[in-house]
């Protein structure tokens, strides 16, 4: 029985080896990083009934300082852990982990807006400029 040995990624359209460098079961594309909802509950198991689009939403790091993406599918909603392989776009990678550092965990407070002017009605006057002293002759 034979298996075909690359696909055509259904986001990007690039044709993509499953030979990969440093991961056995590749079925994300190394160009776009887009996978799709193949596996049920270990790696390559292609048991999954959904087929869904996996969107590449972060990256993490495990043991050893492996790059992991984290996939979301598009049509379900499940998250999955995919190994990064060798030939993966290092820009998108690199965009993927300084996402959480375009978005603060702390909202900044907006700056306190002047008050508007009063025409003189108002009870407080604002403050005065110090008087410079003239010197004398």
């Amino acid at each position: 029985m034979a298996f075909a040995r690359s696909f055509s990624c259904e986001h990007c359209g690039v044709e993509v080896s499953l030979d990969a460098p440093g991961t056995t079961h590749r079925n994300h594309c190394p160009s776009c990083l887009w996978s799709r909802h193949l596996d049920r509950n270990v790696p390559g198991d292609r048991k999954a009934d959904c087929a869904g689009g996996m969107e590449p939403i972060a990256v993490t790091v495990r043991g050893e300082g492996r790059w992991v993406l984290i996939h979301r599918c598009t049509n379900c909603g499940r998250l999955r852990l995919n190994k990064t392989a060798g030939d993966d776009n290092v820009l998108l990678l690199m965009r993927l982990a300084a996402l959480p550092l375009t978005m603060p965990f702390i909202p900044f407070a907006a700056e306190p807006e002047p008050e508007p002017a009063t025409n003189g009605n108002s009870s407080q006057t604002p403050p005065r400029k110090p008087r410079t002293r003239k010197a004398k002759a």
